[in-house]
């Protein structure tokens, strides 16, 4: 989810990851209006597969007793393990459980629990931890927010959905990512403006995006690279409706672009396209929603700094985009315009893009991780990067 204009230096992403909550036992006023179409085919792949997310640099998952544990950079304690050292292994968030929802980003990461509260860890250098302070090593609670049952970061801020259909979002606000129609950071969850029956909520770099259970989608924030799907590059505060887009059922957001899973397995994709991270087979940037090429029945998806992952309802993996840092998969260290297969994944249920790297949970609750891995952020116990699949290292 973010890094702009992305070749990467800076890599980014973030991409948040929901367990099936119809196998957490939440509370019935935590479910949303209508089911998340996303979760219930990810149930289908493997019933209680759990998530995983890629941040900038470090990634998190949540273990089969709904505990969280990371791995990777920690020099603003986004690990939560109370530490500032990187982690080259999974570590142990403390103090966390019941955990039905984690999203990482650039400094920060955010999980939402059961009771639907939420607690956030790391930088806290616009608020996106959701509270006026320092910043922490260890999970804090997000000031006066219930209801939440899933959440997603970006670079300085995060949103959540709520069991109602609406979202809210705090942190940076510098191009309107809040959705709240100010440009005013905000250390507590404001609500999204007009946003109603919301199905998925996800958070780019600096933008925001939504799917209404109608299938149509509306984004706001920065929209410099056409990653809002309007048609223009102007910022938004409030949500805009994502152009000629119908049958919606999930989004992420990623560094300057954005894709929409639809209801009959393909997938639409829109902004910034310097690395083929729209997978239409150019590197032409698109205002508006692209088609995947040769993408279908995907059940699950993850926009990463300058590369896109789905995950096929065969099991099988495929990337797209930026690739230098082996982040696609397939054994090699360049870029692809359309989707290619991730080598040697047959069998995987969900999906975490990072900023240059990716991660995904199989069917047997193992993780598999991908690509950059200068601070660690494969979990598998070395620095070294790899275009290929490699095992986090005792997961679950």
């Amino acid at each position: 989810m973010r890094n702009r204009k992305f070749h990467f230096c800076l890599p980014f992403l973030v991409s948040s990851v929901t367990m099936v909550v119809g196998l957490a036992g939440c509370d019935a006023e935590m479910q949303p209006t209508q089911p998340d179409v996303n979760e219930l085919t990810s149930q289908q792949v493997v019933a209680g597969a759990r998530g995983i997310t890629g941040g900038e640099n470090h990634s998190c998952a949540i273990k089969p007793n709904s505990s969280v544990v990371c791995w990777g950079r920690n020099n603003a304690g986004q690990l939560g393990d109370g530490t500032f050292s990187n982690r080259s292994a999974p570590v142990q968030v403390i103090g966390l459980t019941n955990v039905v929802s984690v999203a990482a980003g650039r400094f920060h990461t955010c999980a939402i629990r059961t009771d639907g509260t939420a607690r956030c860890w790391g930088s806290n250098s616009s608020g996106q931890l959701g509270r006026i302070g320092s910043p922490s090593g260890t999970p804090v609670a997000v000031s006066g927010l219930t209801g939440a049952v899933s959440v997603s970061v970006g670079a300085y801020h995060s949103c959540v959905r709520l069991g109602n259909g609406g979202a809210r979002c705090w942190g940076m606000n510098l191009y309107g990512q809040l959705g709240n129609g100010t440009t005013s950071n905000s250390s507590v969850p404001v609500a999204v403006s007009g946003l109603t029956a919301a199905s998925s909520v996800e958070a780019g770099w600096f933008h925001s995006c939504a799917v209404r259970t109608d299938g149509t989608a509306r984004c706001w924030g920065r929209g410099s690279s056409g990653e809002l799907g309007n048609g223009g590059i102007s910022n938004r505060t409030t949500p805009a409706v994502v152009s000629g887009l119908a049958g919606a059922v999930d989004i992420d957001g990623g560094g300057s672009h954005t894709c929409a899973m639809r209801s009959d397995g393909t997938t639409r994709c829109w902004g910034d396209n310097s690395s083929g991270q729209l997978g239409n087979g150019s590197t032409k940037s698109s205002l508006v929603p692209v088609a995947v090429s040769g993408l279908s029945a995907v059940t699950d998806i993850s926009a990463g700094g300058g590369h896109s992952c789905a995950v096929r309802s065969s099991g099988d993996v495929r990337c797209w985009g930026g690739g230098s840092f082996g982040q696609l998969g397939n054994g090699a260290m360049t870029s692809r315009s359309a989707p290619v297969g991730v080598s040697g994944i047959a069998t995987a249920a969900r999906i975490g893009t990072g900023g240059n790297h990716s991660c995904t949970i199989l069917a047997n609750d193992t993780a598999r991780c991908w690509g950059y891995n200068l601070s660690a952020q494969l979990g598998n116990g070395s620095y070294t990067s790899t275009s290929t699949a490699t095992q986090v290292a005792n997961y679950p």
